[in-house]
């Protein structure tokens, strides 16, 4: 089959086409699922991962968490789905045998395993994920579409959830441009909440607008803490979806309102931040992680899609072929929303 492979850490020009061997049905584990590849979205953790800089991650590597495509074989114990299905993963496989994915919280499976990280990914013509990582992609949503919606809008229903995030609240989207800020937005929007968007970019405020960001802040020095005071009337936000990560972690703490929450959902550096333990003890804020997304908000995001009432933002879709004009194009900024390969 046709791949993209990852052979050693570094930029895009190593994302190289090669014909491997395809997974064979025979082998398929009893809860496994063979994906014939339709398209798989392009995420920034495809970026981190490409250059090296997470631990966990060995070469040569197939790249991709966020695939979709019709089912071409199951093992032997999987009664959910058969060939001809059209489906999509989470981006993390998990064991749901474990004490943590039976008290539901599968993203934090201590036996998972990251897709196209730790086990081979979408960047290919087929792939292999366990049944239990898999949803049922509705007949109405392209594969495109498909493929994006577990880690933008699962990922975002999964951080708002997470930041309970509440009618009336005001929330900060750091990264707001992004695949996930940008669904973010829409989602924070459903639950009634008041969302402020932070851009460092003049040419995406329209398209944070069209979003449905009340409030677009541009931070060309990524210096907005006090913008943010300033559209508050000094109160502050009640929750900010931390998306960047390190850069703009230490404004997102100074826009806090007193009890508010920081959600911390990206760290597109993977740099370390300041800690102010003094701001955190007097005004009693709330830090919280969130990572991914569960095969049930994968399909909580797909009936959502489907009804209308969140549109995916798909800002392009390449032939697979261009993995490496992808990743370059992600990279300088220069996408609103999200890409996919398509194969």
């Amino acid at each position: 089959m046709r791949a993209v492979l990852l052979r050693e850490f570094g930029g895009p020009e190593l994302l190289r086409m090669e014909e491997v061997p395809a997974p064979n049905p025979a082998t398929l584990d009893d809860d496994e699922v063979l994906i014939q590849v339709r398209a798989c979205g392009i995420c920034y953790h495809d970026i981190i991962n490409r250059r090296g800089d997470l631990p966990r991650t060995r070469v040569p590597l197939i790249l991709g968490h966020e695939i979709a495509g019709d089912v071409a074989a199951v093992g032997e114990s999987v009664e959910r789905f058969g060939p001809g299905d059209r489906v999509a993963c989470v981006q993390r496989a998990h064991c749901n045998t474990c004490d943590i994915c039976q008290n539901n919280r599968p993203t934090l499976c201590k036996d998972g395993s990251f897709i196209g990280e730790q086990i081979p990914g979408g960047y290919a013509e087929y792939a292999v994920v366990p049944a239990h990582a898999l949803s049922r992609i509705p007949s109405s949503i392209p594969y495109a579409e498909a493929s994006i919606c577990a880690c933008t809008i699962g990922t975002s229903i999964h951080v708002a959830q997470r930041g309970r995030v509440e009618k009336e609240d005001t929330v900060l989207i750091t990264g707001a441009s992004g695949g996930v800020g940008l669904h973010a937005i829409q989602v924070c929007k459903l639950s009634g909440a008041n969302v402020i968007a932070v851009t460092s970019s003049p040419k995406k405020v329209e398209h944070l607008r069209q979003a449905g960001a009340d409030e677009v802040l541009v931070a060309l020095d990524l210096q907005f803490a006090q913008s943010v005071k300033e559209v508050t009337k000094g109160r502050g936000v009640d929750v900010v979806l931390e998306i960047t990560g390190s850069l703009t972690f230490k404004e997102s703490v100074r826009s806090l309102a007193v009890g508010g929450r920081l959600v911390m959902v990206g760290n597109l550096e993977t740099q370390p931040v300041d800690f102010m333990p003094g701001l955190m003890i007097l005004k009693e804020l709330e830090f919280i992680g969130s990572y991914a997304t569960t095969p049930d908000e994968l399909t909580q995001a797909f009936r959502l899609v489907e009804a209308g009432s969140i549109k995916p933002v798909l800002a392009a879709t390449l032939p697979l072929a261009k993995a490496a004009k992808a990743h370059k194009m992600l990279f300088e900024r220069g996408v609103t929303g999200r890409l996919a390969l398509e194969i």
